[in-house]
């Protein structure tokens, strides 16, 4: 084998939504699949993002000598983070076809945390990167 042949292939992935408890695949009343695109751990905008929450967190604690950060501010970091690596979608919601912007893909993440996990976990998975 060579390692060429694992090698990051695509920045992104487009995840289909799945019902949070009966695992059937979302479709919008047109028929077409509800489906997000993003950003994986192994792409550019994945890591320019982390890098920058990081390097807010070292300014802190440069200018306080001691780092203080709480679970609400890592909860918030990831949000920020996933709602950042979302490059577009296709889902319905009250009848109409947002529009993808942070503002609207934060607003659906935090109405429905099922749904961020979802993209989170798929995020994270290598394979959904890789050549074929």
């Amino acid at each position: 084998m060579d390692l060429n042949s694992l090698e990051v292939k695509k920045e992104t992935a487009t995840i289909a939504l799945f019902h949070p408890t009966e695992n059937t695949p979302l479709t919008n009343d047109d028929g077409t699949p509800m489906s997000v695109t993003v950003y994986g751990k192994y792409s550019r905008k994945y890591r320019e993002i982390q890098q920058s929450q990081q390097n807010a967190r070292l300014k802190r604690a440069e200018r306080g000598g001691k780092m203080k950060l709480s679970a609400s501010e890592i909860v918030a970091d990831r949000l920020d983070l996933i709602v950042g690596c979302v490059e577009s979608w296709n889902i319905q919601l009250d009848g109409e076809y947002p529009e993808c912007t942070a503002a609207h893909v934060r607003s659906v993440f935090e109405r429905f945390p099922w749904m961020r996990e979802q993209i989170e976990v798929e995020m994270e998975d290598s394979q959904a990167f890789l050549s074929a």
